[in-house]
């Protein structure tokens, strides 16, 4: 990392391990500037099983209701995403791949994909090169700029009948290719941590929610702002924190929301690598002041 005063740091477990344990989940331009970074990767699979179930708009409550109860615990090696699209123009989808057969899979699968009536159902073994092409597909070039407001939040105890209403109310209001609700999994090796081990914290949960609204007229960006923020206030009794990586800036005080118990910490080390906050953004990081 380059700090304020051009200096190069490197941090690992026995040099400014504070810093490494930050960059774990609290960078985002907190500290200085990364310019390279060491991974340890895993060894790949030679294959996996990957699928995509896609419902009609309007089974979005009983397949989220079976998926909140089924994708937490179904099994370590297999992992879903579940989105949801706005009323208009929108459906369900299902993604996701499984590190083992076929077979396997769809019968993992059961309990989802026996609810209603998939209108398409894709599961396929597939060599890991196309797994990773299948589940990471290129980003389309958009040919005109589309504005997004995101939120988000960690959900511990699955979504009861008033959250799942406020989830209709905004699916009913917003539109667009890139709105709606995302769900992600937790659990696995993300719960196997301690919260306090990186900086990322929010490891202890069942799901992961996010949801979005889109618009390309300024004159729409007012409205779309305030029904994903209204949003949150609903379902702000179902979840705890929020994810960094799509921050919003209608959460006051978020450090302790994006950081939660750890935000002490980075306070004292974003004090220690940028005590004059050069980097700093609406939400970043304030360094703790000497009294």
């Amino acid at each position: 990392m380059v700090d304020a005063k051009g200096k190069i740091i490197r941090a690992n477990k026995n040099r400014n391990a504070d810093l490494l344990w930050a960059s774990r989940g609290g960078g985002g331009g907190n500290f200085g500037v990364y310019t390279s970074y060491k991974f340890k990767v895993r060894p790949a699979p030679a294959s996996a099983t990957v699928f995509r179930i896609t419902w009609s708009w309007d089974q979005f409550e009983k397949v989220f209701k079976a998926w909140q109860l089924w994708a937490p615990s179904v099994n370590t090696k297999l992992g879903s995403e579940l989105s949801i699209g706005p009323k208009k123009g929108g459906n369900v989808t299902m993604t996701g791949l499984f590190l083992g057969s076929k077979a396997e899979a769809s019968r993992l699968l059961k309990p989802v994909t026996s609810v209603g009536t998939p209108t398409n159902q894709i599961i396929r073994s597939l060599p890991y090169t196309k797994v990773v092409s299948f589940m990471l597909a290129p980003d389309p070039v958009l040919t005109q700029r589309v504005s997004n407001q995101f939120s988000s939040g960690f959900v511990r105890k699955p979504f009861p009948g008033k959250a799942i209403k406020s989830m209709r109310e905004f699916l009913e209001k917003v539109e667009g290719e890139f709105a709606g609700f995302f769900f992600l999994n937790w659990g696995g090796a993300v719960s196997r941590k301690s919260p306090k081990s990186t900086a990322f914290y929010w490891r202890k949960a069942k799901f992961y929610v996010e949801w979005n609204s889109s618009w390309i007229k300024k004159s729409e960006a007012a409205r779309n702002i305030f029904v994903v923020r209204n949003t949150r206030r609903k379902l702000q009794p179902f979840i705890v924190g929020s994810y960094i990586n799509v921050p919003d800036q209608g959460i006051k005080n978020s450090g302790p929301v994006y950081y939660g118990a750890n935000y002490p910490r980075l306070r004292r080390i974003k004090a220690k690598y940028d005590p004059g906050n050069i980097f700093n953004n609406p939400q970043s990081i304030s360094p703790t002041r000497k009294v």
